[in-house]
């Protein structure tokens, strides 16, 4: 994930995961597929959105008014100086509207009465120049969704049925993520490209959700939790409630963890190369979600955004240690530090403070490549 997420604060008069209604809507058992969705489970959501007080019938309805609305479906088109050049200003509108007229009021692509838009059939950048794209004959019905991704920006557009707005609340609502960054983890695996900012300023629903009465939502406060840490076969280790049951494949590597507290690692590649993580306990992902044929350790990931310059596509990639050889391990309190310590050193006299880490991992210097250490921790003393 992008290392500019910041740390989610729990406020004191927020609900926990453990004080939240459960069920605020009903378990679909199909992860992150929304495209699965029956009309009966849709219709459910609805339902028990209402029911919780976070709309009413009327405000949905007229949501959906508003965008069965083809609201400047028409004068946008009218309006263009392509059209205009074409038609001449006294004739455009009046070409426009027979045209907007003519039309079934569906979406092209997908049927859809909601939110149409004019779009080209033969997109703008094929023409020389481009306002010679505006003739009527090479004008459709889209739907925002529908236009919006077969733009070339758009190129992971379509994976999903929820346009990134709507998703964004049906994640949150059906997945109930507990932290912000499996929130922005969720999105990623779900497909969105989008800044972080934009999960982060969705995240506040979480918060005015949590404050509720009753709480519809649950935030971690990590200052207040213990953690059991699971490796899972892929290498993977996620964070899950104590005393979590554990199926075939996954190990308690540590139980009852402090939320202030910090895991180490040194793990090493197929390069041979050694690193160091260090992973706060807030920033390893959560394995106690319903993410259907998902693995638990799904959210245990790192994103890399699409380069829009070279064509290149978004990259979800597993965290270390998947894949990678564990070396060593330890857990550091805030008022600890990590040290290496020589594997023949029994009496531990040639220890070594080890270098700052982060969650991207520090490559070690050539002198610990080939020496043979264990992690180790020391009290920091306080003048």
């Amino acid at each position: 994930m992008s290392s500019n997420i910041p740390s989610d604060t729990h406020f004191s008069d927020e609900a926990t995961p453990q004080d939240s209604v459960k069920d605020l809507v009903p378990k679909s058992g199909f992860g992150l597929h929304d495209e699965v969705w029956s009309e009966k489970q849709w219709f459910e959501l609805i339902r028990t959105l209402v029911g919780y007080g976070i709309g009413t019938w009327q405000e949905f309805a007229a949501l959906i008014l508003g965008h069965l609305n083809p609201s400047q479906t028409g004068t946008s088109l009218a309006s263009s100086e392509g059209f205009k050049r074409r038609y001449g200003k006294g004739n455009t509108m009046r070409i426009v509207m027979e045209w907007a007229y003519s039309q079934t009021g569906q979406c092209g692509d997908c049927g859809s009465r909601l939110e149409l838009q004019a779009d080209h059939i033969k997109g703008k950048a094929q023409f020389e120049d481009q306002l010679d794209a505006d003739y009527i004959e090479n004008m459709t019905l889209l739907c925002r969704r529908c236009n919006v991704i077969r733009r070339t920006s758009h190129k992971l557009g379509g994976q999903t049925y929820l346009t990134a707005e709507s998703a964004l609340m049906w994640i949150l609502f059906v997945i109930k993520p507990r932290t912000l960054v499996d929130y922005c983890r969720l999105c990623r695996i779900y497909g969105m490209t989008m800044s972080d900012i934009r999960m982060q300023e969705a995240w506040a629903m979480a918060h005015w959700l949590s404050r509720n009465d009753p709480p519809l939502f649950g935030i971690e406060d990590d200052s207040k939790t213990h953690y059991d840490l699971i490796q899972w076969s892929s290498g993977s280790i996620t964070r899950a409630d104590v005393g979590t049951t554990l199926p075939n494949g996954a190990v308690r590597v540590y139980e009852r963890v402090p939320g202030d507290h910090c895991l180490t690692f040194v793990a090493m590649g197929n390069d041979r190369r050694k690193k160091l993580y260090s992973y706060p306990m807030h920033w390893i992902a959560l394995s106690t979600y319903d993410l259907g044929d998902l693995p638990p350790y799904a959210l245990a990931i790192r994103y890399t955004p699409p380069d829009r310059k070279k064509g290149k596509p978004q990259r979800i990639t597993l965290h270390a240690p998947a894949n990678m050889t564990l070396l060593s391990h330890k857990l550091v309190a805030p008022d600890e530090k990590l040290v290496f310590q020589r594997a023949d050193d029994l009496l531990g006299r040639e220890r070594v403070e080890a270098p700052p880490s982060t969650n991207k991992g520090v490559l070690l210097s050539k002198s610990f490549q080939n020496l043979d250490f264990t992690l180790e921790i020391e009290t920091v003393r306080t003048p």
